[in-house]
């Protein structure tokens, strides 16, 4: 272990020294704030005399005084070459009217982008061709494909936006101040004498994902519990599974990497009551042999990982329902189970996602303030991939814990739902119920989706209500109406903001002939359907009878655990 004072200048100031982040390490993060920290920092510092000191740059040695990777800095050190590139670009363009620009760029980008064949800086494999063509090469423009790279081409244009507004010679002393910024490097020899020395740096966990602090943890912990001659190979296979899990994160879509390792300990280690990394520490430190178990542990995550990226790629229909619902927290636990149980029965995992679909949907319909989580740990520990007893385990424990067992749910369809969460959804259904012979809507949308009154609210205006309804001899609705029916089910659809403008609150008979002339929804259609031997109103009768309909024979049996075919 070698510790060795140096500038910023004296880091880069060499024709073969370069500088790797491996990609067992988390990919670019830094954004806006950091940004602004990094240059504010750095235009005090231009007032003052006091030197400026970067921190400790930790690396694992290569190839002496040639190849060396990051193993803690790799934030900065990226952050630091973007600023260089956009602090470079604009001192460029401004020389070729200002005199007083007296720098060898070519020199300059030699130093700190690319000697010849040596790139300087290489991050993490699947953002190096967009660093090298923005940075290094300078170039101004790349079709970026990940969050990552986002971030390279965002914190470039950032620099060169912030810098601009400074005078020539401003940015020149902030450039002389840079490159004689001190840093200390660390350099140490192999993955043993890495783990060891990042795990003791970052122990506070300053500025890392929780996915850093365990994988160093383990790291460090498997140079605590290794037999000798194992260690180094243990590490490091620490490091190549997280290698792993780091490819797959960068290209994730809808769950950052924390998330993903929370659901993870919920399914695997703690259910719902996980909450720190301390609860996967806690069960490391009973473990009997906990080289094992870090192998296990990591080798599991991984998998799950892979399972997330499976099912952000899925268009399974039952997922594809849960999407429309906004899937919880609550529901990835189970999916992590269900895909280390099933991994490709795509027949399994759709059953999975139906009981999953029947529970968020009676959790979103019912407005409950009761613990509904913990009420699924009993169930989420217990589940072992037998979809069956997974089924009637949901059934029995939401029926006991009443809120939203069978009964709670037909009162809340039964009742007023008007802006009800789900609302849009449920009609949604039964549109696909309504279509036949191998037809659907598919993923067809309403421009501005509104939900349309048939049996109109009473104008806002203080106009009486249009004839057709079931109104008194002063056009009010009769008693008990506008508790009851008209925020009924049997009284709400779906329309378009347009079609809902242009019908307002007309007559019954205006309002049919539109949804007559309407070609895609059939619950608009089939209102003609529900009128009494073709007369021309829509009261309470009618209501109620569609109400019927859409609750008794569509609503509660589709959402009926016992519904659900399972092997």
């Amino acid at each position: 272990m070698q510790f060795r004072p140096t500038t910023v200048l004296g880091l880069f100031d060499s024709s073969q020294k370069h500088f790797i982040i491996p990609v067992y390490q988390r990919a670019y993060s830094w954004d806006k704030d950091q940004w602004n920290i990094f240059l504010t920092d750095l235009k005090e510092q231009i007032r003052g005399d006091n030197s400026y000191f970067y921190g400790n740059l930790l690396l694992e040695t290569v190839k002496k005084d040639i190849q060396y990777e990051i193993i803690d800095g790799q934030q900065r050190l990226t952050t630091l070459t973007i600023f260089i590139r956009a602090i470079l670009d604009i001192l460029k363009k401004r020389s070729t009217t200002e005199t007083e620009i007296e720098i060898d760029f070519e020199s300059k980008e030699n130093i700190y982008f690319k000697n010849g064949g040596n790139i300087k800086l290489r991050p993490v494999e699947y953002d190096r061709a967009c660093f090298e063509t923005l940075i290094v090469e300078g170039k101004p423009k790349f079709e970026t494909a990940t969050p990552s790279q986002e971030r390279i081409k965002n914190g470039r244009k950032h620099f060169s936006t912030e810098l601009d507004k400074l005078t020539t010679k401003d940015l020149l002393s902030i450039l002389d101040k840079l490159e004689s910024t001190e840093l200390t490097c660390i350099e140490l020899s192999g993955k043993k004498d890495s783990a060891l020395m990042f795990e003791l740096q970052n122990n506070r966990g300053k500025d890392l994902t929780n996915m850093e602090k365990i994988k160093s943890y383990f790291m460090y912990q498997m140079y605590v519990y290794s037999p000798e001659e194992e260690t180094e190979t243990n590490i490091e296979f620490v490091s190549n599974i997280f290698k792993l899990i780091y490819l797959i994160i960068n290209d994730l879509k809808s769950l950052n990497e924390d998330s993903v390792l929370i659901y993870h300990c919920n399914a695997f280690i703690k259910g719902y009551p996980y909450r720190t990394l301390d609860d996967i520490k806690e069960v490391f430190v009973n473990s009997t042999d906990k080289v094992k178990w870090i192998k296990g542990f990591v080798t599991e995550l991984h998998t799950s990982f892979s399972n997330i990226k499976k099912m952000e790629n899925s268009t399974l229909p039952y997922l594809q329902d849960l999407r429309s619902l906004s899937i919880p927290a609550f529901v990835y636990p189970f999916i992590i189970k269900g895909y280390k149980y099933f991994n490709e029965k795509e027949d399994d995992l759709n059953t999975l996602y139906n009981i999953l679909e029947v529970v968020v949907f009676r959790y979103r319909l019912i407005n409950s303030r009761a613990d509904f989580i913990s009420r699924l740990n009993e169930i989420l520990l217990g589940f072992d991939g037998d979809l069956g007893k997974l089924k009637n385990h949901f059934k029995n424990k939401l029926n006991e814990a009443w809120y939203w067992g069978d009964n709670r749910m037909k009162e809340y369809l039964k009742g007023y739902m008007y802006e009800n969460r789900i609302l849009n959804y449920l009609l949604w259904k039964y549109e696909d119920s309504l279509q036949n012979r191998g037809y659907n809507i598919g993923n067809c949308t309403i421009e501005s989706e509104q939900i349309e009154h048939i049996s109109p609210q009473k104008p806002t205006n203080g106009d009486p209500i249009a004839t057709g309804y079931d109104v008194d001899e002063n056009n009010e609705y009769i008693d008990g109406f506008a508790d009851k029916e008209l925020n009924c089910l049997g009284n709400l659809m779906l329309i378009s903001g347009s079609h809902n403008a242009s019908i307002g609150n007309k007559p019954f008979s205006d309002k049919l002939t539109s949804y007559k002339s309407n070609p895609l929804l059939k619950q608009q259609a089939e209102i003609v359907d529900f009128l009494d031997n073709g007369t021309i109103k829509w009261g309470a009768s009618e209501i109620l009878e569609r109400h019927e309909k859409i609750v008794n024979k569509f609503a509660i049996p589709k959402w009926d655990f016992d519904n659900i075919k399972t092997k």
